[in-house]
């Protein structure tokens, strides 16, 4: 307790974190190169998620670290009299709003494509994925999707650009599509925009990624309008 105040802290005596790195661990898809001595593999979302609920809260996330020794997450929360729990009733709006579409994701990485599915589904997106061209085009014959997330840098010699054609070579017409990427040449931009594919740079930044997937939404409403 400190005055009004509750301060909860979570200690470990792991490896700690570098300065430099402290910044960068509360973005999505985050990890650092320090294994875990249990070998599981985190997909880099927890201390999004806290960070984004105490924003939301108005709650202060504080971390301190030392490395060698280890790390302290704390959450500074306001101290207040127990009250008897009242019902609400929630509504999604804005960028908590439901997003009724289906997504493929095609990545060779499956953990990627774990995160990826993490968080589309936050957002009530359908997400499908796929770590190769034969299992996008498996997904494609299995019904209908609004959109393709390809990764540009894919396995066996095949890059993003290559994967698509290879789709709608195999699926004509072929979904909007656009590419994920941490090439930011220029070579690339161009080549992407005369297919007229939209980029997103890794690592992604979900606000960018969800103002895509809303003006898809919103594309396919003034369509249908239209009609």
């Amino acid at each position: 307790r400190m005055g009004d105040e509750v301060r909860i802290e979570v200690w470990d005596s792991g490896p700690g974190i570098a300065a430099e790195q402290r910044a960068r661990i509360f973005d999505e898809f985050q990890r650092l190169e320090q294994p875990s001595p249990w070998g599981e593999k985190g997909l880099g979302l927890g201390l999004s998620i806290c960070d984004r609920l105490a924003g939301i809260l108005g709650h202060r996330l504080d971390l301190h670290s030392r490395p060698g020794h280890g790390s302290c997450f704390a959450v500074t929360v306001p101290r207040n009299e127990p009250v008897a729990p009242r019902r609400h009733k929630i509504q999604l709006r804005g960028p908590d709003a439901r997003l009724p579409l289906t997504v493929l994701c095609l990545d060779n990485d499956e953990s990627i494509l774990d995160g990826m599915r993490a968080l589309l589904g936050r957002w009530g997106v359908d997400c499908r994925t796929a770590v190769d061209v034969i299992q996008a085009r498996a997904e494609l014959q299995r019904g209908p999707v609004d959109l393709i997330l390809a990764d540009y840098h894919l396995a066996e010699g095949v890059d993003g650009l290559q994967a698509l054609q290879r789709l709608r070579a195999a699926h004509d017409p072929l979904p909007p599509a656009a590419l994920i990427t941490a090439d930011g040449s220029s070579e690339l931009k161009q080549r992407a925009r005369a297919l007229g594919y939209p980029l997103l740079h890794k690592p992604v930044k979900p606000a960018a990624l969800r103002a895509l997937l809303t003006a898809l939404v919103r594309k396919q409403g003034e369509e249908s309008a239209g009609a």
